[in-house]
């Protein structure tokens, strides 16, 4: 074995840029093949944990993936409201460790303005538990303060002291409150979750620059900004409730203690069980990634037994002159064997450190949860490639076996 490893490597030597070219095929093969595994399971794992730690989402009688939707991901059509008494209500029970009132439905140049309070930022979870991080100064302090998204401050090349004014709704016609001025007091870091394409002011705040809005019309009641932050205006209605439990053995309990709720229709949503319900219905992307990663997996394959025969040229007169000096086909096969194992191995080792480094790399400026390394899954999609591509190696060593003699030593002129 030593003297077929020994002729091995001195035939590559006599190779080396075919050599390295198979090497390079097959690591750019497996860069590919484990790339698209890993956005698959990156992809799904960002998207189920779009909000984590939330044990529920409360809000009216609506359907589970429209509360969803509208309150986490701010693309449904607009919910029935709930009271802010049942708030205050839920806020109050025993088994609930913190609540967070929210409410949606005026904008900013096309982004969704989020009505809560400073416990959003300390209880709103995402990732494995990462909280949403200010990159520039501070939380909701002051009554006219707004904080934006990391995506909003970009694209509208907006800073911490800039002042902005609201919109009503959402339509195209919408109306803008001219009359109130809000200063930005602080702007998250890049989260990859709505948060970063929203704007968020105070609940209270929200309520009082509606209060000139009778029956669908504004009606100036001439009302000055420092006046309205000192009435004592408290919130009727709002979309819905993020809560969070003492105990998550407890969640399924409080659900139903919500939903049966005797005062109004409430409807309380698991948020993991609803986020699994909703990435089901993407399984069609999911499938459509998975087809692609099967052919990069046979592509690799075909890589393999291309750069193979690709060689049989270089390598009929050196099989010819082995079997002229005894070689059994076990040694010719052995040979091609090594040569493919040599192939792979160097080709994975290369893609594997590729593509982490590549992962490390995006790491940095991408926030979202990232593994290195294999998993059994992986390890198996490359243990299956190494043994194919010795498998297909055998395609070569038979060709080279049975024409070496015929073709190695005959002297072409």
């Amino acid at each position: 074995m030593k003297h077929l490893i020994y002729l091995t490597y001195k035939s590559i030597q006599n190779r080396k840029i075919t050599f390295v070219l198979s090497v390079i095929s097959i690591a750019i093969s497996v860069v590919l093949l484990l790339g698209v595994d890993k956005a698959i399971k990156v992809s799904k794992n960002n998207f189920i944990n779009t909000i984590n730690e939330t044990d529920i989402i409360v809000a009216s009688s609506n359907g589970s993936l429209d509360i969803l939707l509208n309150l986490i991901f701010h693309i449904s059509d607009p919910l029935q409201k709930m009271n802010y008494s049942s708030f205050e209500d839920l806020k109050q029970l025993q088994k609930v460790k913190w609540a967070v009132p929210l409410s949606l439905g005026d904008s900013f140049k096309g982004f969704d303005v989020i009505s809560t309070n400073e416990d959003y930022f300390k209880y709103y979870r995402y990732a494995s538990g990462k909280l949403l991080e200010f990159e520039k100064c501070k939380n909701l302090d002051g009554f006219f303060d707004v904080v934006l998204g990391n995506s909003v401050a970009k694209e509208l090349r907006m800073k911490v002291g800039d002042t902005i004014h609201l919109s009503h709704g959402k339509h195209k016609h919408h109306h803008t409150h001219e009359n109130r001025e809000f200063k930005i007091v602080g702007i998250l870091e890049k989260s990859m979750t709505p948060n970063d394409e929203s704007v968020f002011m105070q609940l209270k705040a929200d309520e009082a620059i509606h209060i000139e809005w009778q029956t669908g019309h504004f009606v100036d009641m001439h009302i000055s900004s420092e006046k309205l932050s000192r009435m004592n205006i408290k919130p009727k209605y709002i979309g819905g409730v993020l809560l969070g439990l003492n105990n998550r053995s407890t969640v399924l309990e409080m659900q139903d203690k919500i939903n049966n709720y005797k005062d109004e229709n409430l409807k309380a949503v698991i948020p993991a069980k609803a986020l699994s319900k909703l990435y089901k219905l993407m399984k069609n992307l999911q499938d459509i990634l998975m087809i692609i990663s099967g052919a990069v997996f046979i592509a690799a394959i075909f890589t393999m037994l291309s750069s193979m025969f690709s060689t049989l040229n270089e390598r009929r007169r050196e099989v010819a002159i082995f079997r002229s000096l005894g070689a059994s086909s076990w040694n010719i096969f052995a040979l091609f064997a090594i040569e493919s194992f040599l192939i792979i191995i160097s080709g994975i080792l290369i893609g594997v450190i590729f593509l982490d480094l590549s992962l490390l790399f995006i790491s940095f400026y991408v926030p979202i949860e990232i593994y290195f390394g294999l998993d059994l899954y992986e390890l198996f999609m490359l243990l299956t490639m190494l043994i194919l591509g010795l498998l297909a190696s055998m395609l070569p060593a038979e060709k080279s076996y049975k024409n070496s003699l015929q073709d190695g030593l005959t002297v072409k002129i």
